[in-house]
């Protein structure tokens, strides 16, 4: 049975058939485009195939993979599963591929997910998300969303006009309560005014969308985005990138949004430009930008096509009308950059593998809680990288990379969030982060 829901625009892998049939094995999914490959070193786009080795375990791979599921040459069994979820979702397969193709790899891992899902069941790692989902509103064992107000004094709770989603990942994590304080005092500073929905938060799906459970997604979006929309809300501040990618490429595909959606530093950064942030303070430290996938290659706005495919001269497929095909330039790249330069006294450094070409840190698509060893070996080269470049500094946005990245200091190079370093120039506060002068 394919995975197609009725209510929403999912595809299922029949849908997706023609694409994964243009695949013509050239393993380019492994790579980098290569002309941006700067170095040998860093000549690899796909943390699953860097960690396990197997052809299994890349784009092409996958691809390969689902369309003998479609043909029934393969059925899904233990392994095939593990080689299914062995993959951050990161989608930088899916950008390399589009150098010299269309197919749509992303699509249709995801909707391999999907099917591995409705055929055989979470795991046991899965089953316990998806168990606290349930019990819980969050995936952690644990806890409420409120446990983290009391960590920012004077935050409104209930509608208002802006809202700011905190996200499970911030609001249920601890160790980052600190940044997100300065997160919430960064808004306030800029004389952006905004609420938090405490314990009435809704999940947004993010993680039920990665393990392939396509109906608990569709009701979590669903409840989200009537809520925010009978909330009275002009515009939706998102604090997790995580999330912000789920509601920018994949609540379309259930229903509208009536407020606008950003990101919070796409907010700072028009603050400082409007001149209500002012960033005083001297952070001398050398500074490597890590573009999270989620902020980056994997938010670009879901384009919605309803079309004919039709094969010319025999062998060549055409669409009518064109078939919009997002290639990962159009994620959220130059705000962060911007607010970094604008920090006085810090230098930021480019890693050789940035924006749409950015490896993964490791923690996406349920790796983090299902293949440690996956997520470990991705933050491990990710760190090799920085190291390489003298940075002293590693600076993202997104609490999964922070945690994941932060956990292993292979190259002696701290991670901070990019909130704690423009805390540290607003108001000298510079314990925000490590490395901090």
């Amino acid at each position: 049975m394919d995975t197609t829901h009725p209510s929403s625009r999912h595809q299922g892998l029949e849908d997706l058939r023609y694409l994964a049939a243009k695949c013509v094995r050239c393993s380019l999914c492994k790579f980098p485009p290569l002309v941006k490959v700067e170095s040998q070193a860093t000549s690899s786009i796909c943390p699953s195939i860097d960690t396990y080795g197997f052809h299994s375990h890349s784009g092409g791979g996958r691809v390969l993979m689902a369309l003998s599921v479609l043909e029934g040459r393969s059925e899904i069994t233990e392994a095939t599963r593990d080689a299914i979820y062995q993959c951050t979702l990161c989608g930088g397969c899916d950008v390399s591929c589009k150098y010299v193709s269309d197919i749509e790899i992303t699509e249709i891992m995801m909707a391999l997910r999907a099917r591995s899902f409705d055929a055989t069941g979470p795991t046991d790692v899965q089953r316990r998300i998806l168990d606290n989902l349930d019990r819980n509103g969050h995936p952690y064992e644990s806890g409420t969303r409120e446990d983290c107000l009391a960590d920012i004094p004077g935050v409104r709770v209930g509608p208002g006009p802006t809202i700011l989603l905190l996200g499970s990942a911030y609001a249920m994590s601890p160790e980052r309560r600190t940044t997100l304080r300065n997160m919430v005092r960064l808004l306030g500073a800029a004389g952006i005014d905004v609420s938090v929905l405490g314990a009435d938060e809704p999940d947004v799906g993010t993680l039920a969308l990665a393990l392939g459970d396509l109906k608990r997604f569709d009701r979590s979006a669903s409840a989200a985005i009537g809520m925010l929309n009978d909330s009275g809300a002009t515009e939706v501040v998102c604090a997790d990138s995580e999330d912000w990618a789920t509601i920018r490429a994949h609540w379309p595909k259930v229903a509208e949004l009536g407020p606008p959606a950003r990101h919070v530093v796409e907010v700072l950064d028009d603050a400082v430009r409007a001149g209500r942030l002012t960033l005083a303070h001297p952070v001398r430290v050398r500074a490597a930008w890590h573009d999270p996938c989620s902020l980056g290659r994997r938010s670009e706005p879901y384009q919605a096509w309803d079309g004919e495919v039709r094969k010319i001269q025999g062998q060549l497929l055409v669409y009518d009308p064109p078939r919009p095909v997002n290639r990962g330039s159009s994620g959220c790249y130059d705000p962060p950059r911007r607010l970094l330069r604008a920090v006085p006294g810090l230098e930021l450094i480019e890693l050789p593998r940035n924006r749409e070409c950015s490896y993964c840190c490791g923690a996406g698509g349920g790796v983090a809680e299902a293949y440690p060893e996956l997520a470990t070996a991705a933050a491990m080269e990710r760190q090799r990288e920085a190291g390489t470049t003298g940075a002293e500094l590693l600076v993202t946005t997104c609490p999964g990379c922070e945690q994941n990245l932060g956990g292993v200091e292979v190259a002696g190079v701290p991670t901070a969030s990019i909130y704690d370093v423009l805390a540290a120039s607003v108001w000298n506060q510079h314990d925000s982060f490590t490395n901090g002068s």
